[in-house]
């Protein structure tokens, strides 16, 4: 009887720990590099948190405001920044680009982390080995993706010559360094720059599919993983525009200034493969036509490099080119 008794006893104590254990609930609030490493869905959250920092309208200061910051266009506001910094009245307190580059390097710190070690890609998402393929590969090219295209907007908004006549870019993070906390670092060159965003594309083009298109997925059942239920993401073929983009301004006379020919070549070299992948690929199963107009809530039309998670409903580009009194805001008007 004692017997029984203390087995009994054991059995209640194992299940009652057994239960507190299974109904502790998740972790709230902020969780340590190390502690999202146990869920899954916060791991893939740090490729797709990214995605979030991309711009999404066209009427602010990454838009047609930038145009007013040169002779392309004038901007009506007195007060706006872009006029400001066109007319050299600009305070440190107005700048506008502060923004950009904190969230440009909060979404390199995420993708590094989940590049770090290859952790990202090493960990198991799905139980199904193909399907967990199809994932992880993914969420590998697009980190690297992501990288270069935050990377890029620091070169586009930050490169240029520094004081003692050296083209510069921004400080190549390559770890979990979080800016915010550090104010002193060192910039690098301009070229270093380049080839470092150069190499990040690359290293996604290994791991994407050329593109998100449901006719290059034959698998039906494939299509949870892949195809065009991922158009808003970053695929092959949009590595190659960046590279086309990037090798275009490393060209131009500003940054080439030994006329390095070899930059137009790779410029076009790049460009020349986006362009025959729409017109040779997609074309023949979407029937893209180029002058057609574009159907921006079609996954698959072909004529859209990479679709951004744009605003719907929002008349505001419309708003800010009207005249006032006429349906707009005459916020800026083009000077040709």
């Amino acid at each position: 009887m004692n017997t029984k008794i203390i087995v009994l006893f054991w059995v209640i104590v194992l299940l009652f720990s057994s239960c507190v254990k299974y109904l502790d609930p998740y972790p709230n609030g902020d969780v340590s590099d190390e502690d999202l490493w146990n869920y899954q869905a916060r791991v893939q959250g740090l490729v797709g948190q990214c995605y979030d920092y991309m711009p999404q309208n066209y009427n602010d200061n990454e838009g047609a405001y930038l145009d007013g910051a040169t002779d392309n266009a004038v901007i009506t506001s007195s007060t706006q920044a872009m006029r400001k910094l066109a007319a050299g009245s600009l305070t440190t307190s107005q700048d506008p680009f502060n923004s950009y580059w904190e969230r440009d390097y909060k979404a390199i710190r995420l993708v590094n982390l989940f590049l770090k070690d290859r952790r990202g890609f090493n960990m198991r998402y799905l139980l199904d080995p193909h399907l967990n393929d199809l994932l992880r590969y993914r969420l590998q090219g697009e980190a690297f993706a992501l990288r270069a295209w935050f990377q890029w907007d620091l070169l586009q908004k930050f490169g240029g010559k520094g004081i003692n006549g050296q083209m510069l870019g921004f400080p190549i993070i390559a770890d979990r360094l979080d800016v915010s906390l550090e104010t002193n670092l060192a910039r690098n060159t301009y070229d270093d720059c380049v080839k470092h965003i150069i190499a990040d594309c690359d290293s996604a083009y290994k791991y994407l599919p050329i593109a998100h298109r449901d006719f290059l997925v034959p698998v039906a059942a494939d299509r949870v993983y892949a195809g065009g239920k991922y158009w808003g993401r970053f695929d092959g073929i949009t590595t190659r525009a960046i590279k086309a983009m990037v090798y275009l301004t490393w060209a131009s006379p500003r940054f080439n200034t030994g006329n390095d020919v070899s930059r137009w070549d790779s410029a076009a070299v790049n460009a020349r493969k986006v362009m025959d992948f729409k017109l040779t690929k997609d074309n023949v199963t979407s029937g893209f036509n180029p002058v057609s107009q574009i159907n921006w809530f079609d996954p698959n039309f072909p004529g859209i490099v990479i679709s951004s998670r744009y605003l719907s409903a929002n008349d505001a580009m419309e708003r800010m080119f009207y005249p006032g009194g006429f349906l707009g805001y005459g916020s800026i008007g083009a000077t040709q």
